[in-house]
């Protein structure tokens, strides 16, 4: 959080660290928040069954994770109270040390504006001089006599009914104006215009004098009437000494961390601290409030004004002549404080897991480490076998909780019964399993043969056909499929019987595993009276010939009706394909030539081979 604040979004290194803490604050909250959800609610767990090489934990671990898990929580939401309800009251101390500030410099400021020894005095001074009704040129003289009644002021002149400076205090500014400005006349000023027109006095603005000098000044301004007339005949002014609001900048108890912005009603700046580094006289521009920070202090920017971090706190008082004055305070110092408080919170939650570790720790040694001791005695050994050994430990003396002792006199009769019952058990196992090895044995075959003739079946054969097939077709070897029908079977039976069916249909399987020998052969019966001959690798010229050998042997041959003891004898039709592997991967294809020739050979009169080749020649 820290890298990507200070590398992405251009926060000044002094509040990333507060944030950082603060994040990881919320996060060990919002984890500790979710897992006590969990652990409340099993049905939360979504990852439940998608874990691999999920270890089982301990009790004494899961102890100590419960006992860290809801120390954890307690520090968590303590602190966060604790910490909002801190910097809340700091936040009101800072808005009222500041609000304090801000009102005492107002009414300062305003006194010294306002009060007996400024615009009282300049109206004294007016009022001197509309009595004394002395001539112009005398005006010099009683203004350097009442001079000592001006010490708030930097300057104390006087101008006739058309604006033009007579008398100065001290004088060295009225020759400085007579030599600078010779005609230089004060008549289109608003505080000459102010005073003289309608015979008041008056407090202008902050502006720069240029006739008295270029400092920026504030007059204060009185109309002089004419004996005891309205009629006036000049204006007795007096430039503010603006020094002073620097003294009352300093008297400040907090003058080292706040600083003041005082504003004329133009907005204009009249006064600032030194550390604003603001001119006077230009338009203060600011911007207030701050969307990263949810505070109820009132922010303010003035030297960065787009930035989203605030630089100030701040107060604002309106004055009685419509001047602003404003207070400042940097945030960062309260910053760094909630960032201390957050990091003396994170060393507290750290003591408090170490020591909840520590609890459940020795919690574990009087509860977990003797049923430990006991599953680790009781567990089976590798090989299966219970453990015949008594089961001895220090622990397990006068100090054992009932409970557990209890529940070791209980596993050791329970053990002693197992081990009697576990050598039975073997026994029976060991025969059982002999016993169905026999009968799987018993079952394959009865998976995979015919039960009659003790032949393959044809779905065996149907499902033994395609390996055959890849395995000659990478040898490049030709098979021979033969679909024997033995001849006048159904007269067989309707004459003899259907076990002298039967007998014609053993003979016909011995005869058939006589002759055909190679263990490579595949012999079938494929249904009813029908057998089928799958001859891989074979020699395509010999094949026929062996098979007429076979058809003859077969009519030879004296089958036993089992029921009377009569003796027949049986022929058979054949029909074979002898192509080469690669003919077809399917079986149907290879039966359905050799069917058609099977026909073909029943057409000739039976007993007889009708024989296909499909051979490519090398």
């Amino acid at each position: 959080m820290g890298l990507y604040l200070w590398l992405m979004t251009g926060i000044p290194l002094s509040h990333i660290t507060f944030i950082t803490v603060k994040q990881a604050f919320n996060g060990i909250l919002y984890t500790t928040l979710g897992e006590l959800c969990v652990v409340a609610l099993p049905s939360l767990w979504h990852l439940k069954g998608k874990l691999v090489n999920h270890t089982r934990r301990t009790f004494s671990v899961q102890l100590s994770y419960l006992f860290i898990l809801f120390t954890t929580i307690s520090l968590l939401i303590s602190s966060l109270m604790f910490n909002h309800y801190f910097m809340d009251k700091q936040q009101m101390l800072f808005t009222r040390n500041l609000d304090d500030t801000g009102i005492s410099l107002s009414h300062a400021t305003e006194t010294y504006i306002r009060t007996n020894t400024n615009t009282n005095t300049i109206a004294s001074i007016a009022k001197l001089v509309s009595i004394v009704d002395a001539p112009f040129n005398n005006w010099q003289d009683l203004l350097s006599s009442v001079e000592s009644l001006s010490l708030s002021f930097s300057t104390l002149f006087i101008a006739n009914e058309k604006g033009e400076i007579t008398a100065a205090s001290p004088p060295e500014k009225l020759q400085y104006l007579n030599q600078q400005f010779p005609k230089f006349t004060i008549n289109n000023r608003d505080y000459f215009t102010q005073s003289f027109d309608y015979h008041n006095t008056y407090v202008s603005p902050a502006f720069i004098g240029q006739s008295l000098g270029n400092e920026i000044v504030i007059v204060i301004s009185a109309p002089i009437l004419k004996g005891h007339t309205n009629i006036p005949i000049g204006i007795v002014g007096g430039s503010l000494d603006l020094s002073y609001f620097s003294s009352i900048d300093k008297q400040n108890r907090h003058h080292q961390t706040q600083s003041i912005v005082l504003l004329d009603d133009k907005n204009n700046i009249v006064y600032a601290s030194e550390r604003l580094g603001l001119k006077p006289l230009t338009p203060f521009t600011y911007t207030t409030g701050s969307a990263e920070y949810n505070t109820r202090l009132n922010l303010m920017n003035i030297k960065q004004i787009n930035a989203k971090i605030p630089e100030y706190i701040y107060t604002h008082n309106t004055l009685n002549n419509g001047w602003q004055i404003y207070v400042v305070e940097p945030f960062l110092p309260l910053l760094k404080l909630a960032q201390k408080q957050y990091a003396n919170t994170m060393i507290l939650l750290l003591i408090g897991m170490f020591i909840a570790i520590l609890v459940a720790k020795a919690i574990s040694r009087l509860t977990t480490t003797p049923l430990a001791l006991l599953a680790q005695h009781f567990n089976q050994a590798k090989d299966g076998k219970m453990n015949g050994e008594k089961f001895e430990h220090p622990l397990f003396g006068k100090s054992t909780p009932k409970e557990i002792y209890s529940l070791y006199k209980s596993l050791e009769a329970n053990q002693q019964a197992l081990l009697s019952y576990q050598s039975e058990l073997e026994e029976k196992v060991q025969q059982r399993t002999i016993d169905l090895e026999i009968a799987n044995q018993k079952l394959q075959e009865m998976a995979e043969r015919d039960p009659l003739t003790n032949l393959y079946n044809r779905r065996y054969t149907e499902q033994q056909f395609l390996s055959i097939q890849e395995l000659c077709e990478r040898a490049e070897n030709a098979i021979a499929v033969v679909l024997l029908d033995l001849d006048f079977f159904k007269k067989v039976n309707d004459t003899y019987g259907h076990l002298a069916g039967d007998e014609c249909l053993r003979v016909m399987a011995q005869v058939l595993s006589s002759h055909f020998k190679r263990d490579v052969d595949l012999l079938c019966r494929y249904g009813g009276e029908e057998f089928v001959l799958v001859l891989p690798m074979c020699n395509a010229l010999n094949v026929e010939e062996h098979l007429n050998q076979f058809r003859e042997r077969l009519a030879k041959q004296i089958i036993t009706d089992p029921a009377t003891q009569k003796s027949f004898s049986v022929t058979v039709s054949i029909g074979a394909l002898i192509a080469d592997a690669s003919y077809n991967a399917s079986l149907d294809v290879w039966l359905k030539q050799a069917d058609e020739n099977l026909y073909r050979a029943k057409d000739r009169g039976r007993n007889c081979i009708v024989c296909t080749h499909i051979i490519e020649p090398t």
